[in-house]
Parts: structure tokens; C-alpha cells; sequence
């Protein structure tokens, strides 16, 4: 319970005035009694009865006027009852009237005023002088015994009276040094409830630190486990890729493997086809003889040229260039027989030379579809092929008119083979090549395939590892929650028990009004300007159009707290000027911790600047939230400052006029020569909680 002085004092003059009204009823009755049986005349009982109660109904009166707990009571009392006592000792017989006093002295001691109960003793004293000269010379009553009666009375009085003094004297000593060791108590609980406040603020201070510290770390942890995630995902990807391209490359293998019989093939009938030119070159040398008679067909020979390369526009895509040159072979050969029945004897040669071409041309023809396919994943020496092909059934063409130089056509055809030959060789060299390159891929990607699993494994380590301390942060995280928690409840309790009040609010601070629904604007953001005993003076952004007094809430950022009132009065301090505003409050606030807001990664280069300092440095924001941001700085200052204000200017900042941001710093931490410095604001700022809950959000 609280001291309250006036309420004490009102109960000692309710007391008092309850000893008044009992004695002023039993001297009332005592006194009528002896009225009644003729002991006083009874205009005396008139004389008592005013003297009696108009003083108690004055006091009465005082009391209902002033209050009951005024100071002069006391006074009312002891000069009513005392004009009332002179009045009874004086005109009474008996020998104890002068005890009727002690009773309401007594109750005197309650006021503990040492100078006030030694002037009613001074009075008392007085007026029992005043009835004993009132016996002496009006009643004649001076025998030995009245005298003796009245030094008895006069010592009895001071020796009540001493004895009140030095009880007064002891108590008020007594209050004293109890005061004092209670002052001395309560300056101890007091220092040590400072001290409590000071360690709650530095453990919310290192508690905020760590907290922000682990949920960077579980941010960290999260851009890890999600960064891992994917780069398993893309290694899983990867490694069925080379899979994929391990099984595509021994195809591969398996037709170039294919590709090199095939040439080899082909460079066998090649050497061949050269043998059967250089025969057909001699033997061509006796067709100059006929070319007489070659020269009728001529004509014919031409049409018969033109349909076959006709022909062999339409066979070359169906069958291949070899396939071709076997049908002209094929007919050219059955002409030659022709004409060597035609010439009889004399053409038996020519006969020899067209049943060998015959020969060649199905020999040919049985090759063509393996060359068709070989030249079908050539195209560059199907080409060649094409072209050579091309000249052939140009100088067949041509023949009837060139018979003389048909022996020097073979022996063309002859050189074209050998170089066709070594062409081939060439190729047949290249596509081992390819083969072996081919062979070195597939080892080569057998070995990527071997690293990728290798880092699959690791990569799932690191993963597991990643979460399990992300595990460890999410229990540091619950641990620091709960100790948040007690300290909170602590900083209620010691804001309930009267230790946590106005008197930790100081000019400067951050406030927030939030005003009643009927205005045009709820919320309104300002500083403390003062603090009084009970009120506090405002200076708000803007100025709330209010209707005289207006009940509000007010909540004010005491460092890692909030001072919370739900019910306060507004009105405007108008002998201040614009934006002031006078809140009176009646009731003690309400702490609530600061809430814990997410935070987003930002990298935008920013200027940061000493509070009331021309110091500047250059940075970049690392994070920010809706109570606090780090930034990145090389200069090793804050070390050493971990408590300065500053500000700080964001460049290209998303929110331009949330660019400049004020804070506390509470942490700096060495990253290798990179300082990362993290900051408390003075206040929540919400625009930035919406920009950060929009990021997290996309």
C-alpha cells in the first residue's frame, strides 16, 4: 500500500473527533444527572451544553468545509474542548475533574507534533490555574486538603504531559530512524532496481543482438539449403545428361567403327576399279579403230546420255551415284556387244572388254547399296564422289566425238581412281582418329560421371550438415525467445511495482498517438519534447484536429521497449505552437518488447553520418527491417563506437522517402576487413515492414 500523508491525517482527525463526541456525551449525562439532583443550578447545565457542543458542531463543520484532513482540527479541538474543560473544573466539586482532559490529550500524540503538545500543555496548566483561583477567592475553598488537591492536579498534569513530550520525542526519533533505514532500504532497492533495468536493457540489448545474428545465420542457412537443393537438382540433371551422352557417344563409336569397315571396303573396290581402268585403257586403244561406226550411234548415245543423267538425278536419291554408274556400265556394255556382233571377228576383242565392264558393272552393282550407305554419312565424299561421277558420264557423253582421246580419258579415270584411293586413305586415316578421340571422350566422360557423383555426395553432406545447423539456429532462436519472454515479464513486473515510469522517458524519444476512430487520421508519429509529473509534451509530424480533449493510446520506444498507456488525454499546448500536444496520463504504462520484424538482403551503397557529427563514411546496406538495419563497412571505427547514433542516406533506395534512416548501433562484427555494423531504429518504421513483406513475399 502507498503512503498517503493526508489520509493519515484525516484518520487522526476522525479518531479525535470520535474521543470528542464519547466525552462530550458522558460529561453531558454526568453534569445533567447532577443538575437533577440540585447539585448545579440549571442555568450552569445551559452554560455547559453550549460550551460543549457549539465547539464539536464548529469542528464538525471545519472538517465537512475543509476536508477531513486539515491541520486546523487539531486546534478547533483543543481550543473548544479546552474553553469547555475550564468551564467544567471551575464550576464543579469533584476532586478528579481536571482528569477529564487526559483522554483527548492522549489522542493528541497521534499528530507527533512535539511543539503542538507542549502548547496544550502551557494551556491545560493555565486553565487548571484559573480554577484554582476560582476556587480560592470566589469559593473560599483553601483548607489544607483543596490545596493539596490542587498541587496534586498541577503535578499529575506536567508528569501526563512530560510524558506525552518525551513519547512524541520517541516517536518521532523512533519514525525517523526507521525512515532513514527505510529511505536507506528503498536507495538500495531502488540502485538495485536500476541496476536490474540496466541489465534487462543490456541483456535485451545483447539478446536483440543475437537474435538478429541467428536469424541472419538461419537466412544464411536457408540461401544455403536452398542453394544446395538446386545444385543437386542440376548435378542430378547433369549426371543423367553425361549418362546420356556417355551411351550417345558409344553409338557414335559404333558407327564410326562401322563408317571405317565400310571405307575400307570401298577403298578395295576402288584399288580394283583401278586395275580394271588401266585393262580397259588398253583395250580402249582399239576402239579408235570403230569410231567410225561409233560415230552413227553418236546421236543416239547423246539422247541415251541425256535420259541417264536424267535418270540419275531420280536413282541418286533413291539408290546412290554407284548404282548410277553400274546401269551406264550395264548398257554401255550391251552396246559394246552389239557392236562386237556387228564386227565380227574383228570386234572379238572389243567383246572381251564389254563382257569385263559387264563384270565390273555387276561387281559394282552388288556394292552400291554398302556405298550408298557409306556415302549416305559422308556427304562431303559423296560429294566428291557426285562430282567425279559427274565427269565420268560427261566424258561417256562425249565419247562418240572424242573417240581419239578416249585412251587419255582411261588413263584420267586411272589417275582419278589412285587419287580417289588415297582420298579414301585419308578419310579411313581421319575416322581411326575420330575413333581413338572418340574412345578418349567416353573415357574422359566416364571420369566426369565419376567427379559428379563424388560431388553429388558431398554436395548431399553439406546439405544434411547445412540443416542440421539450421536445426541448432531454429533452437538458439526458441531458447532466445524464452529468455525475451522472461525479461519481458520481468520489465512488467517492474513496470506494475512503479519502477518503470515516466522517469525513464526523455526528450527526444519516439512516440506514437493512435486517436479515436471518428477523427480523419488514427495514427500520429512524433518526439517527446518534456516530461512532467504526470503528462507528457509532444511535438507530432502533423497536426490532429481534435475536439477539445481526446482520449487516446500512446505508445513510446523506450530503447528495446515499448511504454504502452491505453487510456490518456490529448489536447493541444497551443501556448506552444503548432504541432505540440500535452498528453495527461493517469495510470502507469504497459512494457511490451519490441516486436521481432523478417528482414530482406539489400546491397544498395549508402552514406553513413554521426549523429550530431560531420564524420561520414561510405558503406553498403547489408539488410534491413522494420526496426533495424546492418551495413557493410571497411573502416574499423564502429568498433570501438558500438553505442553511437547515426544516419544514413540509401542510394537508389525502392521507398525514396524512407531513404534516410536513424539508428543505434548495438553490434559490429569483423568479416575478414569487412565490418558489418547492425543498428536499432528509434522506432518501428512500417512502410519499410510492407516493403520487406513484399519482398519475402514474391
Amino acid at each position: 500500500m502507498d503512503y498517503n500523508e493526508n489520509e493519515f491525517k484525516a484518520k487522526a482527525n476522525i479518531k479525535a473527533r470520535r474521543i470528542w463526541l464519547v466525552f462530550a456525551l458522558l460529561l453531558s449525562a454526568n453534569y445533567g444527572t447532577d443538575v437533577s439532583q440540585g447539585g448545579y443550578p440549571s442555568t450552569n447545565f445551559i452554560i455547559f451544553l453550549i460550551l460543549c457542543w457549539v465547539p464539536f458542531f464548529a469542528g464538525d463543520l471545519l472538517l465537512r468545509i475543509r476536508g477531513k484532513a486539515d491541520d486546523r482540527y487539531r486546534y478547533a479541538l483543543v481550543v473548544g474542548y479546552g474553553i469547555f474543560y475550564t468551564f467544567l473544573i471551575c464550576t464543579t466539586d469533584s476532586p478528579i475533574a481536571f482528569t477529564y482532559i487526559l483522554p483527548v490529550v492522549s489522542l493528541l500524540v497521534l499528530y507527533k507534533d512535539r511543539k503542538f503538545m507542549v502548547g496544550c500543555a502551557i494551556a491545560n496548566i493555565a486553565s487548571v490555574i484559573i480554577s484554582v483561583i476560582y476556587h480560592l477567592v470566589v469559593l473560599g475553598q483553601n483548607t489544607a486538603t483543596d490545596q493539596k488537591n490542587y498541587q496534586l492536579q498541577i503535578a499529575c498534569l506536567l508528569l501526563c504531559y512530560i510524558g506525552y513530550i518525551m513519547s512524541i520525542r520517541h516517536l518521532i526519533e523512533s519514525d525517523g530512524a526507521l525512515t532513514n533505514s527505510i529511505k536507506a532500504d528503498l536507495k538500495r532497492v531502488v540502485t538495485t532496481v536500476e541496476q536490474v533495468k540496466t541489465a534487462s536493457n543490456t541483456i535485451m540489448d545483447g539478446i536483440t543482438v543475437v537474435r538478429e545474428l541467428a536469424t541472419e545465420n538461419k537466412h544464411g542457412s536457408d540461401i544455403v539449403v536452398d542453394g544446395m537443393n538446386k545444385l543437386t537438382d542440376h548435378n542430378g540433371q547433369l549426371q543423367s545428361r553425361t549418362a546420356s551422352s556417355q551411351e550417345m557417344t558409344g553409338d557414335i563409336n559404333s558407327q564410326v567403327q562401322n563408317v571405317v569397315s565400310m571405307i575400307n571396303d570401298m577403298v578395295s573396290l576402288t584399288a580394283e576399279s583401278g586395275k580394271h581402268a588401266k585393262t580397259s585403257s588398253v583395250d580402249l586403244e582399239s576402239l579408235v579403230q570403230t569410231a567410225g561406226t561409233m560415230a552413227d550411234l553418236s546421236n543416239e548415245v547423246e539422247h541415251i546420255l541425256d535420259a541417264f543423267k536424267a535418270e540419275f538425278e531420280t536413282v541418286k536419291q533413291e539408290t546412290g551415284t554407284i548404282d548410277s554408274i553400274s546401269s551406264q556400265t550395264n548398257l554401255l556394255a550391251l552396246n559394246a556387244s552389239i557392236e562386237a556382233a556387228r564386227a565380227g571377228e574383228a570386234g572379238k576383242g572389243f567383246s572381251v572388254v564389254a563382257e569385263q565392264i559387264r563384270k565390273l558393272s555387276t561387281e559394282t552393282k552388288d556394292s552400291s547399296g554398302q556405298i550408298s550407305e557409306a556415302l549416305s554419312r559422308l556427304d562431303e565424299i559423296s560429294g566428291k564422289m557426285t562430282s567425279s561421277i559427274e565427269e565420268t558420264l560427261k566424258l561417256i557423253q562425249v565419247t562418240l566425238e572424242k573417240v581419239t582421246q578416249t585412251g587419255e580419258n582411261v588413263n584420267k579415270i586411272t589417275q582419278d581412281s589412285s587419287l580417289l584411293g588415297e582420298h579414301i586413305q585419308t578419310i579411313d586415316s581421319a575416322m581411326k582418329e575420330v575413333e581413338s578421340s572418340n574412345r578418349q571422350l567416353v573415357e574422359n566422360m566416364e571420369q566426369v560421371s565419376s567427379i559428379v557423383e563424388t560431388m553429388t555426395t558431398c554436395i548431399s553432406d553439406s546439405d544434411e550438415t547445412s540443416k542440421r545447423m539450421l536445426s541448432k539456429y531454429e533452437e538458439s532462436a526458441s531458447n532466445i525467445n524464452n529468455i525475451e519472454n522472461v525479461i519481458q515479464e520481468l520489465m512488467c513486473e517492474l513496470g506494475i511495482g512503479g519502477f518503470m515510469g515516466l522517469d525513464d522517458i526523455h526528450a527526444g524519444m519516439k512516440a506514437k498517438v493512435i486517436l479515436p476512430k471518428h477523427l480523419e487520421r488514427m495514427e500520429y508519429h512524433g518526439e517527446v519534447r518534456s516530461v512532467a509529473e504526470n503528462s507528457i509534451s509532444l511535438i507530432l509530424s502533423d497536426n490532429p484536429q481534435l475536439n477539445g480533449s481526446e482520449t487516446c493510446k500512446v505508445q513510446v520506444t523506450v530503447d528495446n521497449v515499448l511504454y504502452c498507456w491505453d487510456q490518456a488525454q490529448i489536447q493541444a499546448d497551443t501556448a506552444s505552437g503548432s504541432h505540440a500536444y500535452v498528453l495527461q496520463l493517469s495510470a502507469r504504462p504497459e512494457i511490451k518488447n519490441r516486436r521481432k520484424y523478417p528482414r530482406a538482403d539489400v546491397s544498395n551503397p549508402c552514406t553513413i553520418t554521426l549523429k550530431d557529427s560531420d564524420t561520414t563514411f561510405s558503406g553498403q546496406l547489408d539488410n534491413i527491417s522494420a526496426n533495424g538495419f546492418a551495413f557493410l563497412i571497411r573502416d574499423p571505427f564502429f568498433m570501438d563506437h558500438k553505442h553511437a547514433d547515426v544516419a544514413i542516406d540509401i542510394q537508389n533506395f525502392a521507398l525514396s522517402d524512407q531513404s534516410h534512416l536513424e539508428g543505434h548501433v548495438i553490434r559490429c562484427s569483423d568479416d575478414e576487413g569487412v565490418y558489418i555494423v547492425g543498428c536499432q531504429m528509434p522506432e518501428d518504421n512500417y512502410a519499410i515492414r510492407n516493403y520487406v513483406d513484399s519482398l519475402l513475399g514474391q
